[in-house]
């Protein structure tokens, strides 16, 4: 039985190579552990031992949950923990952990509201071959026949129709509705604790009847893809990834923000880009008359072009970064069609072959866009499709770009 999460298929969602480096592989993930993933873990501790705790019917006081979260801070800190906004110290942080337990506790005590179910509780979902699991922050029942999901956030507030469209908990819906028969009703509630506030949604049965399927269809994508071994890289939110050292499109850009800023240049690939930016600009401020110049450049930007290509092919990339900004080399493969300048007698050959079918209105004279359009997508005949294969060549082409560097 194949086991899924939420997360699992957020990441695949997300980027389908990093699904395949995070899953199907041995690889390691870079991570850096950042002060509010600690904070909320601490956070998230102390709730877990509040709920536990009543369970037993022992009702902590406020001093001692500040307490137990003063402990976890102490023990679990270290220095590989980052504070990436340097405007705030370790202090305010473990400050903002103290308001988050304070403005739940206030809110809630003595805590009367329901019956915990569980805490830290593991959800499943099976499915055919298929397992969905997840983990509760904690479960409650209201009243018969009314249950709650409860999520703890120590970030920001989510919109009311985000929190309508969330899958995580719905999913958690399911398998509420599934274990508990007498469930009519399940309410989601996040709890914003460092605002005191609360976000709730609910989901009716047919809602939930479309999620199963979108999550089914999401999976069945992942085994095609597994079977295929293809799982393309999508450049969405490659700041949470930690496989940049092995994707095609980020590796050169780890191997760049490992060097100081003067070491840049020691990089042959960055060299590279460097010099066919500055060319590409020097190119583009020649006056239009001096074409001498501009063949001298162009000449010179074809010899890096070629350099790119090479280094690309070697370290299996598709982006050099510079100073300021990126090349990116995009390969596709494709039909090359005679031009009556480039080769007239396979052009003439091509004319009169298309003259004679239907295709010729279509493709109009040789309209290289149009006819690449008809081949692909099968539309000729394949007896006219060989002849006209017989002419044109499948070649690979090859287009090299530079992007500016996004403004942080």
């Amino acid at each position: 039985m194949k086991q899924f999460s939420h997360s699992k298929l957020q990441v695949y969602e997300r980027c389908p190579l990093q699904y395949k480096f995070q899953y199907l592989t041995n690889l390691k993930a870079k991570h850096e552990s950042t002060v509010e993933a600690f904070m909320g873990s601490c956070v998230h501790g102390t709730m877990e031992l509040l709920y536990r705790d009543l369970q037993k019917t022992k009702l902590n006081s406020l001093a001692d949950l500040l307490k137990f979260y003063d402990e976890l801070w102490r023990v679990g800190w270290n220095d590989e923990i980052v504070i990436n906004n340097k405007e705030f110290t370790k202090k305010h942080y473990f400050d903002l952990g103290i308001k988050c337990i304070k403005n739940y506790y206030e809110k809630y005590q003595p805590f009367d509201q329901d019956q915990t179910l569980g805490v830290e509780k593991k959800i499943n979902l099976k499915w055919g071959d298929v397992e969905i699991i997840g983990y509760v922050d904690r479960l409650s029942r209201e009243k018969k026949g009314v249950y709650a999901v409860h999520d703890y956030k120590t970030g920001s507030m989510m919109e009311q129709e985000h929190a309508d469209k969330d899958r995580q908990l719905a999913l958690y819906s399911i398998a509420i509705k599934q274990t508990f028969k007498e469930a009519k009703k399940v309410k989601l509630i996040w709890h914003y604790v460092a605002y005191g506030e609360d976000v709730i949604s609910e989901r009716t049965d047919k809602e939930l009847s479309g999620l199963k399927q979108d999550i089914l269809r999401i999976i069945a994508e992942i085994n095609q893809a597994e079977k295929d071994d293809s799982f393309p890289a999508k450049e969405t939110k490659c700041e949470w990834c930690g496989f940049w050292d092995y994707c095609p499109k980020k590796k050169h850009l780890s191997r760049v923000e490992k060097l100081p800023q003067n070491q840049y240049l020691k990089d042959s690939g960055v060299k590279l880009a460097n010099k066919y930016i500055e060319l590409a600009e020097r190119r583009s401020l020649i006056n239009k008359r001096a074409k001498t110049e501009a063949q001298v450049v162009q000449k010179e930007m074809e010899k890096v072009e070629e350099a790119i290509l090479n280094y690309a092919d070697k370290h299996k990339i598709e982006t050099l970064q510079g100073n300021g900004a990126q090349v990116v080399v995009d390969k596709e493969i494709g039909y090359i069609f005679p031009t009556k300048s480039s080769d007239f007698e396979s052009y003439k050959k091509l004319e009169n072959l298309l003259k004679g079918t239907k295709y010729w209105e279509e493709a109009s004279s040789i309209n290289g866009v149009k006819l690449e359009q008809l081949l692909t997508e099968g539309a000729i005949d394949e007896k006219i499709k060989k002849k006209i294969v017989a002419l044109v060549p499948l070649e690979e082409s090859v287009n090299i770009s530079i992007r500016k560097n996004s403004a942080k």
